[in-house]
């Protein structure tokens, strides 16, 4: 392969996110201009913070010497394009929401920081990278403690959240929609509303699109500070992590401008407030004076948080840009690809650095309800004819490289769930469908009745022609011919949400995070492009669900480990392989080792970092 591709397609798939894209956002809308703003009414005082409860009793922190934390200094991100929407309810991803949910919005829990590394100070339980996510190692947020419980009998699920007082919403006094709140405290109310909103919104709410199932959520304020959700037991587990991640928002401001797409109606009670959005630019995230919480671990244990006073997200869209901006100590955090990482390392080598999401061609569902497809025989020919350690070797070097990828790649904190080509327990029919065999691939298609092939179609987005190339070239040598179907990033999106596509499309997968919500199996779920309807995933996916409610998650990750030597050999999916990635950044971002995500898609840990100003001038910047 040419290094023309090479550039082309990692630069287009490691542009630099501080969330790991979950899914394509849906097409952008007009956001709903708000009102001039009036003069601001002055802030509530908030209620003396509470200290989060964690759901297990800690291990002894490793405790190494440091100097006392500093506040002020501004933390600069990069990301390569705009937001498309400042809803908390939609996408997380890259364009839909990005960093700011994080940033402006507290969560109902998140990781328990202090069971990271907590820049060395933590128990060290947990590295919060390529978005890991645990019940047992949560804290407790806007919601200071979540419990469920399981009735088999009625197969009915309960989780119940007692809401933490104290919480105040943050005032910024330039914002109309923020002196509408008024820094009022966040009441159970509050959350009542937003949970419903996730569920019943199907413009804004990205889980209304993703997990249909949990549409059917009883949600009621049960007491003063406690909200009670009711639902079927097979949704229980997924309503657990997507209502556990939900960025409350304000209802009135809600009720008002029908929704907060537009920056001028953010409004939270997160760390920080959306100040100014400059499109194509940046936008500038500022300290709330009022944040309820305070520092759980290390030399600053009980400071009021956050540390920085502001955090800027500068929008570079190209990648050579932004990494000369990293290089310049414009922007403070990169990630990057293998070769990219190389060099880097060579320009630059006082940077820290950890392990990060790895880069990867897109995966690629395959329509199996309409022929060619419908024949397993079809499907596992076509995996046949792809030289996937070619891909990896021209398209992918580097460490950490891996093939199968679907439904899950390989994470180290989820070895548990993954069953790899090299596992003693993989079968030798899976391993076959790995291996480059053209001519086994054209008798499975003569088998199949296609002695000379066929011709289908494959629907994407302009960044992934190029990858999509290889794969028209490889399978035309054993007869299939391949089109292009290149199609706008929001009406691929929509064309898929609404089974649209002719074949197979670009797709995806499933973040690991919330494996058990397997939403490349469910029927109704966007995600699910190849319309897997199979009984026995079906029915195995409810029995590890109930497992991990009622066992805890190792034993419900081997029964997935078992359940995917039957998925990979039904070939339903088409990988996409993947490399290495590093994130770096720069020493003097202190108490920060590399955290991506503190659970599902939540990056909270700027408000936990802090910046050494001696030492950025005596580094020269």
């Amino acid at each position: 392969m040419s290094k023309r591709i090479l550039w082309l397609v990692v630069s287009g798939l490691m542009a630099l996110s501080l969330v790991m894209a979950a899914c394509a956002p849906a097409a952008p809308i007009t956001p709903t201009t708000p009102t001039t703003p009036t003069t601001p009414a002055a802030p509530t005082a908030p209620a003396a913070p509470t200290t989060p409860t964690t759901e297990k009793p800690q291990q002894e922190a490793v405790k190494p010497s440091g100097e006392v934390p500093q506040y002020g200094g501004t933390l600069n991100v990069g990301r390569s394009g705009d937001l498309t929407s400042f809803d908390p309810t939609a996408n997380t991803g890259q364009t839909a929401g990005g960093e700011h949910h994080d940033l402006v919005y507290d969560p109902l829990w998140h990781g328990d920081w202090a069971r990271g590394v907590a820049g060395g100070y933590g128990t060290n339980e947990i590295q919060y990278t390529e978005n890991t996510d645990f019940w047992e190692l949560k804290a407790g947020m806007v919601a200071e403690s979540t419990k469920w419980t399981v009735d088999s009998g009625k197969k009915e699920g309960t989780i119940v959240y007692q809401i933490r007082q104290g919480i105040h919403w943050a005032l910024n006094p330039k914002s109309e929609a923020s002196r509408l709140v008024g820094g009022r405290e966040l009441t159970t109310d509050d959350v009542v509303a937003h949970l419903k909103r996730m569920v019943t919104d199907p413009n804004d709410s990205y889980v209304f699109r993703a997990q249909p199932e949990i549409r059917v959520a009883q949600i009621d304020k049960t007491g003063p500070w406690e909200v009670t959700v009711k639902l079927p037991v097979d949704a229980l587990a997924t309503a657990i992590t997507r209502f556990g991640q939900g960025k409350i928002a304000p209802p009135e401001v809600i009720k008002k401008y029908g929704n907060q797409r537009d920056w001028r109606v953010s409004a939270g009670s997160g760390p920080f407030m959306l100040t100014d959005y400059v499109a194509g630019s940046q936008i500038i995230y500022t300290k709330n004076p009022n944040y309820w919480m305070t520092d759980p671990v290390g030399p600053g244990k009980g400071n009021q948080l956050p540390y920085l006073d502001s955090v800027r997200s500068l929008i570079i869209p190209d990648a050579s840009t932004r990494q000369a901006a990293f290089r310049t100590g414009k922007i403070d955090i990169i990630d990057l690809g293998f070769e990219d990482a190389g060099r880097m390392r060579q320009q630059v080598p006082a940077l820290k650095e950890v392990a990060a999401g790895a880069s990867s061609a897109p995966s690629t569902p395959i329509r199996i309800d309409k022929a060619p497809f419908t024949d397993v025989r079809v499907r596992r020919a076509m995996f046949m004819a792809i030289d996937f350690n070619a891909i990896l070797k021209n398209l992918y070097p580097g460490k950490g490289q891996q093939i199968i990828t679907w439904p899950y790649e390989y994470n180290p904190a989820y070895a548990d769930l993954y069953l790899g080509l090299d596992d003693p327990e993989m079968p030798a029919s899976v391993k076959e469908l790995y291996t480059y065999n053209p001519d086994k691939a054209k008798q499975l298609l003569k088998e199949a009745g296609y002695p000379n092939g066929f011709k289908t179609s494959v629907l994407i987005t302009s960044t992934d022609a190029d990858y999509y190339s290889i794969l028209k070239d490889m399978w035309a040598k054993v007869g299939i011919e391949l089109a292009l179907d290149v199609k706008e990033s929001g009406t691929r999106s929509n064309m898929v949400l609404n089974r649209q596509q002719e074949a197979m499309t670009t797709g995806t997968r499933n973040p690991i995070a919330i494996w058990y919500a397997a939403t490349h199996f469910s029927d109704a779920a966007m995600q699910n492009a190849s319309q897997v309807n199979d009984p026995y995933i079906n029915e195995t996916i409810a029995k590890i669900r109930l497992t991990l409610l009622t066992e805890g998650t190792k034993p419900a990750m081997l029964m997935w480990k078992e359940m995917t030597k039957y998925v990979l050999d039904q070939a339903y999916h088409i990988p996409g392989v993947r490399s290495s990635a590093t994130r770096f950044w720069w020493p003097w971002l202190i108490n920060y080792s590399g955290e991506t995500d503190m659970g599902y898609y939540v990056w909270n840990a700027p408000k936990f970092l802090w910046i050494d100003q001696e030492l950025k001038k005596q580094m020269g910047y």
